[in-house]
């Protein structure tokens, strides 16, 4: 078992693992740098796939279904076998048309239509989330295996933890900063992560190797391989039921063509496979790497499962942590942690990928189109452009793993691994027809595809998702058993008619059918559009793409120019240059220039290259949007958006005016480095002397007469142009600010044309530096003020967008600054605050101010009242620009006038009001309480059952001790008095031999009901703080009689000190070990002695026997294991003693040791808690007699057997005592009142009398009749915890039967003793 820190430490190092592996794979990728490896790295990320399902569920679905965990395996094998083409056509399209994501895939097939992409998105995420939530329960239920191991705890507690101390949230919350580090570096969603995938190639070995090395122990460490796994596992009727193959006709083929499907329609195995497939190489290796890397997994599955069902036969031990158990069970607690650590790789590769995927799917399918659509981004930069992008995608794999998480809470508590794995395949398959279909059938169009997919989503709702959730308690199970309405045939389980399957089998048939049948009939039976056709045949007709060679030209008023301008606002400029360049030289055409008309395929690749950033549907979003705001002809809007075959040309006048015009400076250098175009801003900045700038003129000049002046700065002039030269020859885009001589400061841009030369703008940015820099230092000024002003204070403009807000009002509102700023308050506020501030909002933007109460949430859910005011800002011209919001706390003031009012409020009406709803509470709590009652009946019926079960067993217990130990003491006490009589040697030997056979008789009973007692759960703990002498002492005095009869020496270092334990139990454990030490020791001594530890006690046990082999330490734990008897009396023990031992140990919590050394010795220890002294008083009576002999001690034996008072009269006589019988309280009373002369000294009485009477209660009838205390010890064959605690507060001793004449001597010489000691 690990301690929960060392788990976290150990988590947190392998996350910093990945985290070093991911940067420096991304600082490679910088540097462009193209590992030998890549196509190896591609084929280990691509096993992703193996998921915590595949890691611990597979062993959970093989324990409980055999070979049917097989499906998960084999249909991503039979995909890559026999469905190679068609991955190898969805890598050739992806490429082609610069594919995001599945949901970017199926909506650029089907005419690339917005609506389609938000249903795909939503189906994949509804898809993930489980999935998500699989990993999180698979992590989260290995921390707890490994944390509270053998007492692991079960689902529902550790999935009912209070959020904060849940640790599958804090995994959540690290899982989202490493796909935020690592997943979301650039806008552009086709980039390669290069660092995260080399991460997820990382962790693709450890799980293997992780898993590898659980399952060659496990069957070659702790069996003999796997023939001896299979031998010893037909011994177990549940195992063999369980790992039968009649369970691969209980939804295996369901599940392998879901796995089939899984492999590429997964989001992250989409984006791995096909967005992450950066060059044509890297799937070299990967058609059969991926298949021998499942098939390494799936060899050990059923051996770790069928070693599992054989260690925990008892089912305790839920099936999907074998994985984890099984190392703990056979003290390989390494190896758990390396389990551990591959199944927390297993699960965090798979969420990291999932998020990423689903996040740019969101992101780029449904958020971005909709600030597109709603002109949000029209005028934002390409750099705050990219900045929202990233923050919308880092959100999203943020609230994707929150919502996996709620999803975990919600489901995953009530469905092993493979189940909610299922669900999660189910749903994604979902998407096969429209994806298969997109790339084999070219009738299919989006109203086919949106039909299957919102057809398909119904049937997987009620078919597979109610289960789920009637599972999880949010769904009555009378919706599952009899239908809606009562219809049984609508029954989700068993939906229309009989099919013989499975419930899971059956939903996957109907959904997937249905799906099917949509697609093609409403497909069939649509119309197909002009793009639905055109991306039809680039999807199906699809083969190995070859550059154009030429370019149709399409008469119209778009120029390059125009689409660069449209694709930087998105990319930024250098990409966007490097991108136009690379096509012209790809297709072995001539630099493009910005004045070129556009061509059909160039329009195209613009938009290929925005779909890239934006998603398909986002970039022909983009592109219509763009092409309208152009005014040109409707037919040749339709014939851009639809064909894809026109494009728009600038004006070259109309671009040249735009230049000069511009309030940069602007200068253009030609590929033989001379100027070739400035405007007139540029030479008002750098004050030209007269006809020095002229067409033609060598840059280098312009450069050194710059220099000269000191425009760049101190050093050597020629350095300065060298270095400049140097940056143009590299062609390099770059920037940099330029602070001169005179205080202003100017930002320069450089940026390389295709086919050579240069653009540099030229900005004075000096006026904008001052400003932010007195905005910065004026921002500050107010935040300090204002942040220390008891009210809360906000400032919105005339769009109610948040432009300022102190510290006091974000704490209030519950928000943070730098998420609200620049957005309007109705986004920010519920609808219900908002729209009680609205109408004053209203008349504050008409320039009236505005005052009024409100009342705010406040904490622990209280409620404050504030008194707001708004103010409206006017400029000096008399514009308004905005209003401030000042809210003031008058909670008290206001509590203080609801109280005047309720007071003036009309008595009669309140108590009206009062006595109606008082009515209404009394008639609903009537009928609860009805209700709870009922329940309350029903509950206590079953408890009174288990109870009457359980009492039952008890009672079977005690009375099968008593009944069969009867007879046993009875020929004991016989044999002992027998033995005291005989003389002749034979006849000694004989007897001896007779009380040496009741004796292993005895213990063999005894050994056997204790056994069945600890595994019935019978026998529990009755932990109480006491002495350690009140056992040590007695214990003594019972072995030195054996240990006298043995020539051995009995030692014992006395102790004072004080344990928590129970007190019969702890006896019972150090007893077997003193009889064991005694009766393995030939010659010597047993010493008995304590050795204190911290908070602990340790009591040990040495003995000077042979010792024991170190191989077989384990073995003497074992029932009816046994080592040789060395001393001359050959006496062979029953094997059970030191199991009994080991069991009341574990129940008591504590821990035995032992230690040996070969012809030395042997040493037994228990540990057990220690405490403080405490002060108690004796419960013995005084006596008056000398006591260290038996001659002629009086005594009284009560028991209603007379057999039993025959032969302990025998033996007593043999003591030479004078013993007296009774069979009943009566006639007990009669002998010890009717002679008054006759002192009795000791009692001796049977537990169980005649008439339901006790021996207890004889012994205190008689000390009622007598008025004094009596010395007594009452002798059972019944064990438990309860007579035995029902004898020490009686302030009575216990002796059990069959009652042993050396323990009963001791027992009685110890009363003996007591009465002396007191007397």
């Amino acid at each position: 078992m690990f301690a929960g820190w060392q788990l976290i430490l150990f988590s947190l190092a392998y996350l910093l693992i990945l985290f070093a592996i991911a940067w420096q794979g991304d600082q490679k990728a910088r540097k462009q740098l193209q590992p030998k490896s890549r196509p190896w790295i591609y084929s280990l990320a691509l096993t992703v796939y193996c998921t915590s399902w595949s890691f611990f569920g597979a062993v959970g679905q093989a324990a409980g279904g055999g070979l049917l965990y097989l499906s998960i395996f084999l249909g991503p094998i039979l995909t890559y076998f026999f469905a190679w083409p068609w991955l190898r056509k969805i890598f050739r399209v992806s490429k082609a048309q610069n594919i995001t994501s599945i949901a970017d895939f199926i909506a650029s097939r089907y005419g690339k239509w917005q609506t389609l992409a938000v249903v795909v998105t939503g189906i994949a995420l509804i898809g993930t989330l489980p999935y998500i939530a699989l990993q999180l329960k698979a992590v989260s239920m290995a921390y707890e295996v490994l944390t509270s191991y053998p007492e692991v705890a079960s689902q529902a507690e550790y999935t009912n933890l209070p959020i904060l101390t849940d640790t599958a949230f804090h995994v959540a919350v690290v899982l989202a900063l490493f796909a935020i580090l690592f997943g979301t570096r650039h806008i552009d969603a086709t980039e390669h992560h290069e660092g995260l995938i080399q991460a997820i190639a990382f962790e693709s070995l450890v799980k293997l190797f992780a898993f590898l090395a659980v399952g060659i122990f496990i069957t070659w460490g702790v069996f003999s391989g796997f023939s001896d796994l299979t031998a010893k596992a037909e011994f177990f009727r549940p195992l063999e039921a369980q790992l039968n193959t009649s369970a691969l006709t209980q939804g295996f083929v369901a599940q392998t063509l879901l796995a089939m499907m899984a492999i590429i329609l997964l989001p992250r195995m989409f984006h791995v496979t096909v967005v992450e497939n950066a060059h044509k190489d890297d799937a070299r290796h990967a058609r059969w790497f991926l298949p021998a890397y499942l098939t390494l997994f799936a060899i050990f599955v059923l051996p770790i499962a069928a070693a599992g069902l054989i260690t925990f036969p008892d089912g305790n031990i839920e099936a999907d942590t074998f994985v984890l158990t099984l190392p703990l069970a056979y003290d390989a607690g390494w190896l758990a942690l390396l389990a551990y650590i591959g199944g927390f790789s297993a699960a965090t590769s798979m969420a990291i990928m999932a998020t990423v995927a689903v996040s740019i799917m969101v992101s780029n399918e449904i958020v971005i189109p909709f600030l597109l659509k709603t002109r949000w981004v029209s005028s934002t930069s390409h750099q705050n452009f990219g900045r929202l992008v990233l923050r919308i995608r880092r959100l999203t794999i943020l609230l994707v793993l929150l919502l996996g998480y709620l999803t975990y809470r919600i489901i995953a508590e009530f469905n092993s691994l493979a189940a909610t794995g299922f669900l999660a395949f189910a749903a994604i398959g979902q998407l096969a027809p429209a994806v298969i279909g997109g790339i084999l059938w070219k009738q299919g169009n989006r109203w086919g595809a949106l039909a299957g997919l919102i057809i398909g989503g119904i049937f997987w709702t009620y078919t597979l998702l109610l289960p789920s959730l009637e599972a999880a308690g949010l769904v009555h199970h009378q919706l599952l058993s009899q239908g809606p309405w009562g219809i049984e045939w609508l029954r989700p389980t068993a939906l229309f008619l009989p099919t013989g399957l499975d419930f899971f089998s059956q939903g996957v048939l109907w959904s997937l059918t249905a799906n099917l049948l949509a697609y093609v009939l409403v497909s069939r039976f649509t119309h197909q559009r002009v793009i639905d056709r055109i991306q039809a045949s680039a999807f199906v007709d699809n083969l190995e793409s070859k550059p154009a060679k030429n370019s149709r030209l399409w008469k119209g008023s778009t120029n390059l120019g125009d689409l660069r301008l449209l694709a930087e606002r998105f990319l930024g400029e250098g990409p966007v240059r490097k991108a136009y360049r690379d096509y012209a030289l790809k297709r072995h055409l001539p630099a493009l220039r910005d004045e070129d008309p556009a061509s059909i395929e160039i329009i195209q690749f613009t938009e290929r290259l925005l779909a890239g950033v934006l998603g398909a549907s986002s970039a022909r979003v983009v592109m219509s949007s763009t092409l309208q705001g152009k005014e040109i002809k409707i037919s040749d809007v339709i014939s851009i958006v639809d064909e894809a075959s026109q494009v728009l040309e600038f004006n070259r006048g109309l671009l040249q005016s735009t230049i000069e015009n511009l309030s940069q400076g602007i200068s253009v250098i030609d590929q033989h480095m001379n100027l070739v175009i400035w405007n007139q801003r540029y030479l008002e900045l750098f004050s030209f002397p007269d006809n020095f700038i002229r067409v033609g003129r060598p840059a280098v000049e312009i450069f050194r007469y710059n220099a000269e002046k000191g425009e760049y700065g101190p050093g050597d002039p020629e350095t300065h142009v060298q270095q400049l030269m140097d940056n143009i020859q590299e062609n390099e885009p770059h920037r940099y600010l330029r602070y001169r001589k005179d205080g202003t400061v100017i930002e320069i841009q450089g940026n390389p044309m295709p086919g050579g030369g240069f653009v540099y703008s030229y900005q004075d940015i000096t006026q904008q530096k001052q400003i932010e820099e007195a905005l910065i230092q004026s921002e500050n000024n107010i935040r300090i003020y204002t942040d220390n002003v008891p009210a809360l204070i906000a400032y919105f403009d005339t769009e109610r967008r948040y432009l300022f807000t102190n510290r006091a009002y974000e704490e209030a509102m519950n928000i943070d600054r730098n998420r609200v700023i620049g957005r309007p308050v109705y986004e920010v506020l519920p609808p219900a605050e908002y729209e009680a501030r609205s109408s004053f909002m209203r008349a504050a933007l008409e320039g009236r101010r505005q005052t009024f109460e409100l009342e705010l949430p406040g904490r622990n859910h209280s409620i404050r009242y504030a008194l707001v005011t708004y103010t409206p800002h006017v400029a000096e011209n008399g514009e308004l620009l905005g209003f401030f919001a000042l809210y003031q706390d008058i909670t008290e003031r206001r509590l203080v006038e609801i109280a005047l009012q309720e007071t003036n409020e009309h008595l009669e009406e309140r108590v009206r009001e009062r006595t109606l709803a008082l009515s209404e509470l009394n008639s609903a709590l009537f009928k609860e309480n009805q209700v709870r009652a009922q329940a309350e009946d029903s509950m206590r019926l079953a408890k009174q059952q288990a109870e009457d079960a359980n009492a039952s067993k008890t009672r079977f217990l005690a009375a099968a001790s008593h009944d069969l130990l009867q007879p046993l003491n009875a020929a004991r006490l016989f044999t002992s008095a027998l033995a005291q009589q005989v003389q002749e040697e034979e006849h000694i030997k004989t007897t001896r031999h007779i009380d040496n056979s009741l004796k292993a008789a005895e213990e063999l009973l005894s050994t056997l009901l204790d056994i069945s007692k600890l595994d019935a759960g019978a026998l529990q703990p009755k932990i109480s703080d006491f002495a350690l002498s009140e056992i040590l002492n007695p214990l003594m005095a019972e072995f030195e009689v054996m240990a006298a009869d043995r020539e051995l020496h009995l030692e014992q270092v006395k102790t004072q000190a004080w344990v928590r334990s129970d007190p019969q139990m702890l006896r019972r454990i150090l007893q077997n070990f003193l009889s064991n030490a005694l009766r393995y020791t030939g010659e010597g001594r047993v010493l008995l002695g304590c050795r204190r530890q911290k908070d602990s006690l340790r009591i040990e046990i040495w003995d000077t026997g042979p010792g024991i082999p170190e191989s077989r330490i384990k073995e003497i734990f074992q029932e009816f294991r046994r080592l040789d008897t060395p001393d001359k009396r050959n006496e062979k023990g029953l094997g059970l003693g030191l199991s009994i031992a080991d069991r009341m140990a574990r129940v008591l919590g504590h821990e035995i040791a032992v230690r040996s050394w070969q012809s030395k010795g042997t040493v037994f220890s228990v540990t057990l808690p220690r405490v403080a002294a405490q002060q108690v008083g004796s419960t013995f009576v005084p006596g008056r007699r000398n006591f260290n002999k038996l001659d002629g001690l009086e005594l009284l034996c009560i028991d209603n057997e007379p057999l039993i008072l025959e032969g302990m009269q025998a033996m007593l006589k043999g003591w030479k005592c004078n013993p007296h019988t009774a069979t009943s309280l009566e006639e007990a009373k009669d002998l010890v009142i009717g002679n008054p002369d006759q002192e009795i000294e000791i009692f001796l009485a049977d537990y169980h009398l005649n008439d339901g009477k006790t021996g207890i209660q004889a012994l205190q009838a008689l000390e009622a009749a007598t008025d004094q205390k009596l010395s007594g010890i009452i002798i059972t064959a019944d064990r438990t915890d309860e007579i035995a605690d029902e004898v020490s507060e009686a302030g009575f001793l216990l002796l059990h039967k069959p009652v042993k004449p050396a323990a009963l001597r001791a027992m009685i010489t110890r009363l003996l003793q007591s009465r002396k000691r007191h007397g």
